[in-house]
């Protein structure tokens, strides 16, 4: 069964990619839609060859963290104030969420599914994958995309709420 719904969501990424049209699992969307929007200041950073420069934005307003965020498989993280930096590394797909007092920077590298505890309210993406890497897609509790995102190079805002995994380029 697990391989049948993962040939069913590489084909729902096939087809996403080839017509250039956004999938969505259901008719009435679970989030906003993502916008693909520069994060921050991004420009090129001298510390990592490839690597992006970006910028945290401020805090968000009015959001109380019950559980600090997490993903499994584990990955790299970072913590990060507001209005500060970190670098998304050449071949990475970078994800930001709210943690309370800083944003949580999480680097997934391997292309595979990994699940999200405790993301929620508006966060931010950068992909920095290889320019050959299959779009990265965010899926709903019931293990369906809902969103597809744009290749390389690429950021954008999102509602987390609704996003139960993410896929950096399965």
């Amino acid at each position: 069964m697990k391989r049948f719904v993962s040939a069913l969501i590489v084909a729902a990424a096939l087809v996403a990619t080839a017509t250039g049209i956004p999938a969505t699992a259901s008719a009435a969307p679970r989030t906003a839609p993502v916008v693909a929007e520069q994060v921050g200041v991004a420009a090129p950073s001298s510390l990592d060859a490839g690597g992006i420069r970006v910028t945290t934005p401020a805090a968000p307003q009015g959001i109380g963290i019950a559980a600090t965020p997490t993903i499994s498989p584990s990955v790299s993280t970072q913590s990060v104030p507001p209005g500060g930096t970190y670098t998304c590394s050449y071949g990475y797909f970078c994800a930001q969420v709210w943690a309370g007092s800083a944003w949580k920077v999480f680097f997934l590298y391997n292309c595979r599914i990994y699940d999200l505890f405790n993301w929620t309210g508006t966060g931010y993406w950068r992909n920095n994958q290889s320019s050959g890497a299959p779009n990265p897609y965010l899926l709903g509790s019931q293990g369906i995309p809902i969103h597809f995102l744009a290749k390389s190079p690429s950021s954008g805002s999102v509602d987390w709420d609704p996003v139960y995994s993410i896929s950096p380029c399965y």
